[in-house]
């Protein structure tokens, strides 16, 4: 399998609101690409972090078989509505191929992701370490960046290294977890943490 992230930035006349409800409608075309085995909206609803290494209104998680299955969808047919509906909500995107695919879920009740830029593996292990005692944690995923996907018409991507996924047992468990984990911040390793809401189209 192969997994995809974006990260999302709403237009500037926006509101994140406005940006989320645009959004949501634009997963009806996106859902028809061909082959596309998985399909994630995270809304961020909370953002713990005013050094964050990103601007973000949303990440999208996108799974398939192969990343030529991924390729293939992009330049098909199929993708030109969501190609067209795109300027109507998006300000900017950047995307992130990872090493390893996991299946993807929704959060019943509180998910955060912190997307991480970091400069070595230590300060990184030392982020998960922290994560795996905070309250009420009932899973914890770990996704490495291995490469930047630049969007056609964009600025570069923003860049990252890293994204971790925590499932809570509910909304504020996560957000206290949130305001922990924004203390972690380093020279070493910037972090950008967020509660989300998750739906699942695929």
């Amino acid at each position: 399998m192969f997994k995809r992230m974006s990260v999302l930035v709403r237009r500037q006349d926006h509101d994140r609101s406005t940006f989320s409800r645009l959004w949501e409608r634009h997963a009806a075309p996106v859902s028809q690409l061909p082959k596309v085995c998985g399909y994630v909206q995270n809304h961020v609803e909370e953002d713990f972090s005013p050094a964050s290494p990103i601007s973000v209104d949303g990440f999208v998680e996108l799974l398939w078989d192969r990343p030529e299955d991924m390729a293939d969808a992009f330049a098909s047919p199929a993708a030109r509505p969501m190609v067209e509906d795109e300027p109507g909500f998006l300000g900017h995107g950047s995307g992130y191929a990872l090493r390893q695919a996991a299946p993807l879920r929704e959060a019943d009740r509180g998910k955060l992701i912190v997307a991480a830029l970091s400069e070595g593996s230590a300060a990184l292990r030392a982020v998960e370490t922290a994560t795996r005692g905070m309250n009420g944690l009932t899973e914890l995923l770990h996704d490495q960046v291995v490469d930047l996907i630049a969007k056609p018409g964009m600025a570069p991507p923003q860049p990252l290294s890293d994204f971790f996924h925590l499932w809570f047992d509910d909304p504020a468990a996560a957000s206290d977890a949130g305001r922990r984990l924004a203390g972690l911040d380093t020279p070493r390793v910037r972090l950008g943490v967020y509660r989300v809401r998750t739906i699942r189209f695929v």
